[in-house]
This record gives structure tokens, sequence and C-alpha cells, in this order.
């Protein structure tokens, strides 16, 4: 089903897509559609989780520091978002639109937290990374302020996405404050 939406929104948008379009392109019943995905916006979670799984076998062979973890994490979510930008930024909006969207953005984000919450504590043990914030608060910082970008680059289409996502890296790891 999600292959086939991809395929449909690429061909007609993602407003020219209907649930049933999905359904009868994908061979299933109304009903099976929605057992595995509550409505069109769901399919950002399913996008997330290729996307995650993809990242983490990746992650898995690199051997860089933390930051170098991060920008790579950071490049690939771009890539693949890039691939995809008229329709996830149609999905995107939708998703943040929902009046539940603070319970669903913790849940699509909840394996990209996962990945850097592990690079974090990687550069913690490496000595690269202060100790002070645990790990898990570091990602959730990291993370929510990624999905703030992108959320206020689809109001704000002249916003360079990925620059902004490199600079929250950059004070995240360096601070705020001017360098003397």
């Amino acid at each position: 089903m999600y292959r086939t939406a991809m395929q449909l929104f690429g061909e007609r948008g993602y407003d020219g897509v209907t649930i049933e379009d999905i359904c009868n392109g994908a061979g299933v019943a109304k009903a099976t559609f929605f057992l595995h995905f509550e409505n069109k916006a769901a399919l950002l979670q399913e996008f997330n989780d290729e996307v995650t799984q993809s990242l983490a076998d990746q992650l898995a062979g690199h051997n860089g520091t933390a930051e170098e973890q991060l920008l790579f994490l950071l490049d690939a979510f771009l890539e693949a978002y890039e691939r995809n930008a008229p329709v996830m930024r149609k999905m995107l909006r939708e998703f943040i639109d929902q009046p539940t969207a603070l319970t669903r953005a913790a849940t699509v984000n909840e394996s990209v937290i996962d990945i850097v919450t592990d690079i974090v504590r990687r550069g913690q043990n490496r000595a690269e990374l202060r100790e002070e914030m645990p790990p898990e608060l570091a990602a959730v910082a990291i993370v929510s302020t990624w999905s703030t970008i992108a959320a206020f680059s689809t109001e704000h289409p002249e916003t360079d996405a990925g620059l902004a996502s490199r600079q929250i890296i950059d004070i995240m790891l360096n601070g705020l404050k001017k360098k003397a």
C-alpha cells in the first residue's frame, strides 16, 4: 500500500490521490488500509521507518565522530526527503495540522531519537561530548529541533532546511555564545 501510495502521489500529487485510489492500486479493501494506517498522513510514519532503518544500517559501519555521524544522518534524511519532496511536504503539512500532532510526532520521531541517542552516547563515551546531559534528552532536543525546522520550511520554502539543521547541530555541540 505504501509503495502504491508513493507512486500515485508522484504521478498525481498528494491531494490528487484518495485512500480509495491507494486501495484500488494495491488491490486491497479500504478496511485493510485502515488496519495499517489511520489516514494518508500516517504514510509519513512508514516513510520515516523506511528511512531510519536504512540509516541505522548505514551508521552501523560509520566510525566518525559524533558530529560527523549527526551530519551524516542529517544529509541522509535530507536526501530521502528531497527524493520525495512534493509528496513529503504535503504529507508533513497534513501531519502537522492533525489535532494529535504532538503525540503523533513523538511516535514518528521515536526511531530517529533512538539513533541520535546512540550517536550522543558514543560521543560521550569517546569524550567528544560533555556527559552532564543525558543522551536521550540531547537526542530529543536535536530531533525536535530538526522537526521544527522541517515544519517551518513547509511554511517558508525560502528556508534552507539543510543549512538551518547544520547550524543547529553546531549550536548544540559548540554553544550559542560567540567565540572569543
